[in-house]
């Protein structure tokens, strides 16, 4: 592992890709890997796009990835795909729309989202460290798409695009899918359809009512991913919130703040899959479920049976 380190340290992609299958992998070495890359990171930009599934976000990331990279940035792609239920993988369909960004011999890494909440696999965050480290100095992240549970993508990310079409539905299911709220920018993507120009004016007044005093003004975009149109402006949008981020002086208090907050979210996510391969060997576990499953015993305390059994009430 010392020497993958080393080999990514000095840009070799090929090591890095190999790390962040390690990762994948929940290799434990790979885990020792990320922790000598650390000390190599935080200073990337880190970009995510978050909406609802047929927004266009691959398509996007891949135009922004481009568009960084012909400005002369260094640019590394995390895409989150589903999980397939027979391979366990990712189906890889965001790689299909980002073959210009491949043109670019852009790294683009694909990996699935397991399920976790947010749509983020554990190791996206490793994989982040890992393109740090590989001296990448825009990261963008593009999500599955899980509706409110995507909130965990801000752990990850400095800004955070959130792309809707003219057909989102009502304002109610826009508040209730909760993805207004953690967007930087709100972007309406196929601005040549249908509701468009209705949806941009609904987020405009949105933004309106939760924009403060002072704080960042979230602007509302009008996007083409398929043609372009609208890249630039979305690319000026995003570097002037680096830009104010890093002027207000929160750049490094919410690096603080996502690193504990990334501690904690990593922590649940191990502890429940440890958590899951005891309840594999665990006898009372599986009489407790047929119990429950029979109607012998409520859920709540079979709940409390089996984690008094665990143990995990002296944790």
């Amino acid at each position: 592992m010392t020497s993958l380190v080393e080999k990514i340290l000095n840009g070799d992609e090929k090591s890095a890709a190999r790390l962040i299958s390690k990762v994948e992998e929940e290799n434990s070495g790979a885990y020792t890997a990320l922790s000598r890359l650390l000390p190599h990171t935080g200073k990337a930009n880190v970009l995510g796009i978050t909406g609802p599934p047929g927004a266009g976000k691959s398509t996007l990331a891949g135009r922004l990835a481009v568009a960084f990279a012909d400005s002369g940035r260094n640019v590394g792609v995390i895409a989150t795909d589903p999980t397939s239920i027979h391979t366990r993988g990712a189906f890889l369909g965001d790689r299909l729309r980002m073959k210009n960004a491949e043109k670019k011999k852009i790294f683009i890494r694909s990996m699935a989202h397991r399920g976790y909440p947010g749509g983020l696999a554990k190791a996206a965050a490793g994989a982040m460290y890992v393109l740090e480290g590989l001296g990448k100095d825009v990261i963008i992240f593009e999500s599955v798409g899980a509706g409110q549970s995507e909130k965990g993508l801000f752990l990850l990310c400095d800004t955070i695009i959130t792309v809707f079409t003219g057909d989102y539905g009502d304002e109610i299911q826009l508040l209730k899918a909760g993805l207004t709220e953690i967007g930087d920018i709100l972007v309406v993507n196929k601005a040549d359809k249908p509701g468009a120009e209705e949806a941009k004016k609904d987020l405009e007044a949105f933004s309106s009512r939760v924009n403060t005093p002072g704080d960042w003004h979230v602007p509302v975009l009008l996007t083409r991913a398929d043609s372009g149109e609208g890249i630039e402006v979305l690319t000026d949008a995003i570097k002037r919130h680096w830009r104010f981020v890093a002027e207000s002086g929160k750049k490094e208090q919410k690096k603080k703040e996502k690193l504990g907050l990334l501690f904690i979210a990593l922590l649940k996510e191990e502890f429940w899959q440890r958590t899951q391969k005891r309840l594999k060997k665990n006898r009372l576990f599986k009489d407790v479920l047929s119990d429950v499953r029979s109607g012998k015993t409520d859920p709540y305390s079979a709940m409390q049976k089996v984690l008094d059994s665990l143990g995990t009430t002296n944790i």
